[in-house]
């Protein structure tokens, strides 16, 4: 079971970094609110160590080492990542461009069948219109 707090965005950004007096280009992997996933060299960090960020076009972010492994590090950021920025990192391209992010729920491409609830009740609860047998799509009629 997977323990980690924040969802965990997939990224491919390149970043500079720097911990204990070495610095890389690496590319971060993976972004929550908390910490992030990036490539690292094969040299050894120290855990706990301070590591900064520094991405295209950001502030620098600031970190320390929480686990090394077979070229990847894990980055517990000192300060949690504001919403705004967690979702500019997000939808960026590997070329740094921002991309367009998905909508949260799909438009429909035609009207709603007639009988449907209105849009935020059908959005909240599971639909129940008639389905083509006249039934409740799967849900027993009241007698």
């Amino acid at each position: 079971m997977d323990k980690r707090a924040a969802f965990r965005f997939p990224t491919d950004l390149e970043a500079d970094c720097r911990s204990g007096g070495h610095a890389w280009k690496s590319r971060m992997r993976n972004v929550s609110t908390g910490g992030c996933m990036i490539e690292c060299p094969e040299a050894e960090l120290a855990k706990g160590g301070p590591l900064r960020l520094r991405l295209k076009g950001l502030p620098a972010i600031d970190g320390e080492v929480a686990w090394q492994h077979r070229g990847h590090a894990g980055v517990k950021f000192r300060a949690a990542l504001e919403p705004a920025l967690l979702e500019e990192l997000a939808f960026r391209t590997p070329d740094g461009l921002l991309a367009a992010p998905l909508p949260l729920s799909p438009q429909p491409a035609s009207a709603p069948p007639r009988g449907a609830p209105p849009a935020l009740h059908g959005q909240l609860v599971k639909r129940s219109w008639p389905g083509p047998d006249g039934g409740l799509d799967g849900l027993a009629k009241a007698s």
